[in-house]
C-alpha cells in the first residue's frame, strides 16, 4: 500500500509541475502577440510617413552655416 501511495503523490506533482508550466507556454505566446502587434504598427507608421523630417529642411535656409577655420599645416620645409 506504502508503494501505491508514493506512485500516486509522483504523478500528482508531476501534474501540478505540468500545469505550472501551461502557464510560461501561455505568457510566451502572449508576449509574442504583443510584440508582433507593436512590430507591425511600427512597420505601418513607417510607412505612413510618421517619422519623416518635414520641419528641418523649412528652418535650415533661415540660418547661416557656420564658418569653419582651417588650421594652416605647418611645413617642415620652411
Amino acid at each position: 500500500m506504502s508503494y501505491f501511495k508514493k506512485c500516486i503523490n509522483i504523478i500528482f506533482v508531476v501534474s501540478i509541475i505540468r500545469q505550472d508550466m501551461s502557464v510560461i507556454y501561455l505568457l510566451l505566446t502572449l508576449s509574442i502577440l504583443v510584440a508582433l502587434i507593436f512590430f507591425i504598427a511600427f512597420i505601418y507608421s513607417v510607412k505612413k510617413g510618421q517619422y519623416d523630417d518635414s520641419y528641418t529642411p523649412s528652418v535650415r535656409m533661415l540660418f547661416d552655416d557656420e564658418l569653419i577655420i582651417k588650421k594652416q599645416e605647418k611645413s617642415t620645409l620652411d
